[in-house]
């Protein structure tokens, strides 16, 4: 690897990283936006079924890790099979986004009865936001693909941007609570999803071309480990939010949820970097080059920026609490620092996930796997108050992490190395 490689990565790693955290801030301005508007209680169902939307789209969302990967290839053949890609992608990926909306419907009592909620509209609207959400995700994964990294840190920022205006629109103007900010959400996916086509026009107006042979089965052959990978993560990033809305009172579960919110910080600041380093391993692997070095910076990147969160939500969390969603808040304090310390914990793990699913290397998915069934084993029998699911959850990611870290170990240094 030359200079010029090295110096492009980092480069896109800081667009990447300014544009989707720009983002992240206007993300957190529109949870202080609800969190300011809405009584705990309801903070936590709304939190709770967006948490709600991101399992059963979890599925789903393989598509943008798929579709990064494979157009990471396709991208030095043209546009024209990445538009034939597209083409032959999107009626089976309408059939996945009408089944949740249908069986979603049907769902809607075990819904209802499981995360405590008396209206219908909200779970509608939740269905309808994480459909056009995944859409949004279709885009954004082809700008990846083609190294489009400022169209991609734009539809991602843009979407935090919208959300936030319509936020502040249908909460504090029109004061619609819960329902406002599903609506919200919506809209602005509808936005982003606008502005992808825009961004795509000269792939979406190119000759279509044909693919190389056997690529449709190799991507469906990927997904199944990518379905595992993305599955997990975004369990572990949501499930315990759900399970506190489902065993403990109304007002822990938005305690919990204010904790929650502020310590996914220390996971999803880093995890912007992931956007480059899994396209560019790709690449690299594909064309048999080095890639260590992505591994390496991205590794010491997240540790110093999940690191710094951490140290400052633990020794002023519940300073923030108090001047971000006020004194009635304030018991989220506690369970704020274990919350972080997990979601640090998560972050330095998907670092090696993005890593190594680039390169087909899927070994670490049994140590992933096996931490998220302790977790949900865990909480089944042990979830008296809130803070203990944040135990245990941080137990869990601990486990995930060791097992994490020990694999790469032996790939590195015992295991010969081979690329696909």
């Amino acid at each position: 690897m030359g200079k010029s490689p090295l110096k492009k990565f980092l480069r896109n790693n800081l667009i990447v990283f300014v544009l989707l955290n720009s983002g992240g801030v206007l993300s957190y301005l529109f949870q202080i936006v609800l969190g300011r508007t809405l009584a705990p209680d309801q903070y936590g169902s709304f939190n709770s079924l967006l948490s709600t939307s991101a399992l059963i789209t979890a599925p789903i969302t393989i598509v943008h890790l798929v579709f990064s990967r494979f157009i990471a290839r396709l991208e030095s053949h043209g546009q024209q099979q990445i538009k034939t890609l597209l083409i032959k992608s999107i009626k089976p990926l309408l059939v996945m986004i009408s089944s949740i909306i249908i069986i979603g419907v049907f769902a809607i009592p075990s819904f209802k009865s499981f995360l405590h909620i008396e209206t219908t509209l909200p779970i509608i609207l939740m269905l309808f936001a994480a459909c056009f959400s995944t859409l949004q995700q279709v885009l954004a994964a082809v700008c990846e693909g083609m190294h489009r990294f400022f169209a991609l840190g734009i539809i991602s920022g843009g979407c935090a941007l919208m959300r936030f205006i319509f936020g502040v629109l249908f909460l504090v103007v029109f004061n619609w609570g819960i329902e406002g900010g599903l609506i919200a959400v919506a809209f602005a996916a509808i936005t982003t999803i606008i502005y992808g086509i825009w961004e795509l026009r000269d792939v979406l107006s190119s000759q279509a071309k044909g693919l190389p042979s056997g690529f449709f089965p190799e991507m469906i052959r990927y997904s199944i480990p990518s379905f595992l990978m993305i599955t997990m993560v975004v369990v572990m990033c949501n499930i315990d939010i759900v399970l506190v809305r489902h065993y403990c009172s109304p007002d822990q579960a938005g305690y919990y949820a204010t904790a929650a919110i502020l310590g996914r910080i220390a996971f999803f600041l880093p995890s912007s970097l992931l956007l480059v380093l899994f396209p560019s391993v790709a690449k690299a692997t594909a064309s048999k080059e080095k890639d260590e070095h992505y591994f390496w910076i991205s590794l010491g990147l997240t540790t110093i920026l999940a690191g710094s969160v951490f140290l400052v939500l633990f020794f002023a969390g519940e300073a923030i609490i108090q001047f971000v969603y006020g004194d009635q808040y304030y018991l989220a304090a506690h369970i704020l620092k274990i919350v972080t310390a997990a979601m640090g914990l998560l972050a330095l793990s998907h670092v090696i996930f993005s890593y190594s699913l680039a390169r087909s290397e899927f070994s670490f998915l049994w140590p992933l796997v096996g931490g998220t069934i302790i977790m949900i084993s865990l909480v089944y029998f042990y979830h008296e108050t809130a803070e203990t699911i944040a135990w245990i959850l941080l137990l869990s990611i601990g486990i995930i992490f060791t097992g994490t870290v020990l694999n790469r170990v032996y790939i590195f240094f015992f295991k010969p190395i081979t690329t696909s």
